[in-house]
């Protein structure tokens, strides 16, 4: 459901500022609106120009506390009287501990990188009796160091005859030949370019590596185990500076967060000379509250309007359900917060959703097993809204197998229970009185969307959507009529349908003049479509496309009769091949198959039922317009 919103301004004293905010307005939940847009008449009152004062220091704080990883987001604001200095102090002297220790730490973890590859690159070669220093110190000669593919290798003689290189191998593997080459200064450029046409691969070294390859890299070992110990030991101080000084730190960012957002505020407070002026919305409950908080404060009033006192402000939806209701709500924002007066379509999906998905997989294995990978998920806390969905779902299942006499896929002449129900996949008789079912529960849930749209229509004052629309009155009129023929000639029925005709006829026409009679009844002068015939050719084109879609509605929730099918049709084949394998393979048969229809089916069935709710449910009632209530407190 929506709660109910109330605008409320907050007036007090202009020196008594900090007060009032903090007792009324800070720990509120509010969405504040700027006095100066949202109200029409605020001649006097001045915008607050004010830079915030604490604007820098809690950027350093959550500087140094990212940088010292100190978690800082769940810390709530309040008033601890630290001094500019205090503050100031706290954290200069823990950044400066922090930031040697870490640079430090930092360097230590660089060198060790850097010697790890240096590692890497000589390992290829490290029976070459090659002293690598030698080579980088040549005063008139480049040297190149690396690898090319065994390929390029033995075309290198084609691609250097004409030119003054020489190339060392000094190992190779399948792929790859390690080597260096050594050219003179003026012809590197040149030979360098010529190497990359054979994908050679420069490894690069500082000079500072001396000796042969094995010995360099056996003194890199002997170094990365003292700078190790030296990184273990960083580590341990680290943390004891951090645990020394967390608690009071937070304490200081506390304090900051509640002096910044209490300055933060004012670009939400004109003022005039001795007045500032706060607007906002709060739920209704929340606003008796305040109201009840601020009684006998003689430095300040708190008025209490209802949303239409300024019907040219958008008021906020907040949304709030039953918790088992709460996964649901996600799916609902995929398609559109509702607006403020409109109806929350939580309720129904959750219902219609679980009802669908257990129509669509009914069996007491597969859904024991969605239930209890559900609880699994949440115990572990992980999954989101989606986990939370699963013991739902999962229910649904199970209800519907014990309907369906359905486990694991055994049924039928396999059955290891008896249906409540019956068994939709027993024969030709069943199969079709399923996607009956179907299509009727499509009808049902097609014309309740009809009564929430014209729910809608009376809360918005849309006469257009009330009466005249496709899903409203004018609407449902002509599809339950409709459906009712049907059904007679079905039936078999001779009597005569002319009164059924002429509620066709009234019902289409309505619909066809949604537009002009939607204005009319709402007494606007301009009703009449200033260009009559390209509106009967348009309004004709959109009649076709509406009564095309009465009909692919309804037929597509054939697809609910198709999908219950198709799981026990899928699953029969699993039993199948159960049954005439030995005893091995028939676990692993059973196994496979099993895992294989919960994942993959699970999941179509999933978003498959996610599909009718928006296409065929929402499209009907639910606009998505509004926008999330965000109070300042959170």
């Amino acid at each position: 459901m929506i709660s109910r919103m109330k605008f409320v301004s907050v007036v007090g004293t202009l020196k008594h500022y900090d007060k009032i905010v903090a007792d009324y307005v800070m720990d509120c939940a509010i969405e504040l609106e700027n006095p100066l847009t949202a109200l029409k008449n605020t001649q006097g009152f001045l915008p607050s120009t004010e830079v915030n004062p604490y604007d820098g220091v809690l950027k350093r704080f959550i500087e140094v506390f990212e940088y010292a990883d100190i978690d800082y987001k769940n810390v709530k604001r309040h008033k601890e009287n630290f001094t500019d200095e205090e503050l100031t102090q706290y954290i200069d002297v823990f950044d400066e501990k922090i930031h040697a220790l870490k640079g430090r730490l930092e360097y230590l973890e660089a060198q060790i990188a850097h010697a790890r590859v240096v590692e890497e690159t000589l390992s290829p070669i490290m029976d070459a009796n090659v002293h690598i220093d030698d080579l980088i110190k040549l005063k008139y000669l480049k040297f190149r160091f690396g690898r090319m593919p065994v390929t390029s290798h033995t075309k290198i003689d084609d691609y250097l005859k004409d030119f003054p290189v020489y190339f060392v191998e000094l190992t190779r593997d399948r792929d790859y030949v390690w080597g260096f080459y050594v050219v003179s200064q003026d012809m590197s450029k040149k030979i360098d370019h010529i190497f990359a046409t054979m994908y050679f691969e420069r490894f690069r070294l500082d000079g500072d590596e001396e000796g042969t390859p094995a010995e360099i890299v056996e003194r890199i070992k002997q170094k990365n185990v003292e700078w190790q110990k030296e990184i273990d030991s960083l580590r341990t101080q680290i943390d004891r500076t951090v645990a020394a000084q967390e608690e009071d730190l937070l304490r200081a960012y506390a304090d900051i967060k509640f002096e910044y957002d209490l300055h933060a505020i004012k670009r939400f407070a004109p003022h005039t000379k001795n007045t500032f002026y706060i607007t906002g919305w709060m739920e209704a409950r929340e606003a008796k509250r305040l109201v009840k908080k601020a009684e006998g404060d003689p430095e300040c009033t708190i008025i209490v309007d209802d949303p239409s006192a300024v019907k040219h402000l958008t008021p906020p939806t907040k949304i709030r359900n039953y918790k088992i209701f709460k996964p649901f709500e996600e799916f609902v924002r995929m398609y559109g917060v509702p607006s403020y007066n409109e109806m929350d379509p939580t309720v129904f999906l959750a219902v219609v959703y679980t009802l669908l998905f257990g129509i669509m997989f009914g069996d007491v294995g597969h859904g024991a097993c969605l239930l209890l990978i559900g609880v699994a998920m949440i115990a572990m806390k992980k999954g989101g809204f989606l986990a939370k969905l699963l013991p739902f779902i999962g229910t649904s299942s199970i209800l519907f197998g014990f309907l369906y006499g359905s486990v694991f896929g055994f049924e039928s002449e396999h059955a290891l229970l008896q249906p409540i129900w019956y068994t939709p996949f027993e024969n030709s008789q069943t199969m079709m009185q399923t996607l009956i079912y179907s299509v009727v529960l499509g009808v049902v849930i097609i014309l309740i969307c009809m009564v929430f749209n014209i729910i809608n229509g009376i809360r918005q004052r849309d006469w257009q959507k009330i009466w005249f629309s496709q899903n409203g009155v004018a609407g449902m009129v002509f599809y339950a009529v409709v459906l009712y023929c049907a059904m007679q000639m079905l039936l078999g029925s001779t009597q005569p349908l002319i009164f059924a005709a002429i509620l066709i006829v009234v019902s289409l026409l309505l619909i066809f003049l949604q537009e002009p009679l939607g204005k009319l009844a709402a007494k606007k002068k301009d009703w009449m479509p200033k260009e009559k015939g390209g509106f009967f050719v348009e309004a004709f084109f959109e009649l076709f496309e509406i009564v095309l879609s009465f009909v692919t509605n309804t037929v597509s929730f054939l697809r609910v009769g198709a999908f219950a099918l198709n799981h026990a049709g899928m699953m029969s084949v699993v039993v199948m091949f159960m049954t005439t394998m030995n005893t091995g393979a028939s676990i692993g048969i059973a196994i496979f198959g099993n895992l294989l229809v919960i994942g993959l089916e699970g999941l179509i069935v999933g978003i498959q039922v996610l599909r009718l709710g928006f296409y065929e449910m929402f499209s009907r009632f639910y606009d998505g317009g509004g926008r999330e209530f965000k109070p300042t407190n959170q």
